[in-house]
């Protein structure tokens, strides 16, 4: 199971594209694994996708982390 596709994903655009197109050009077969390539390419891009993010929130997590503990010292 993947992410809703209608939601913007800036890295993965182009395989969400190429997987909708795989899935329309194919109404019966998709379902016997004829677009399986397009997604699992799409599932990795997803992955890394959510590790880059995941890596930004925890080092944006961290600068206000210390941001909280001056003030802290500051009190």
């Amino acid at each position: 199971m993947h992410p809703p596709l209608y939601r913007p994903h800036p890295m993965c655009s182009h395989l969400v594209q190429e997987l909708v197109k795989c899935h329309d050009d194919n109404p019966v077969t998709k379902f016997f694994g004829a677009c399986n390539d397009a997604k699992y390419a799409m599932d990795s891009c997803f992955k890394a996708e959510k590790i880059k993010k995941r890596d930004a929130n925890f080092a944006k997590a961290r600068e206000e982390k210390v941001k909280f503990e001056e003030r802290r010292a500051k009190h």
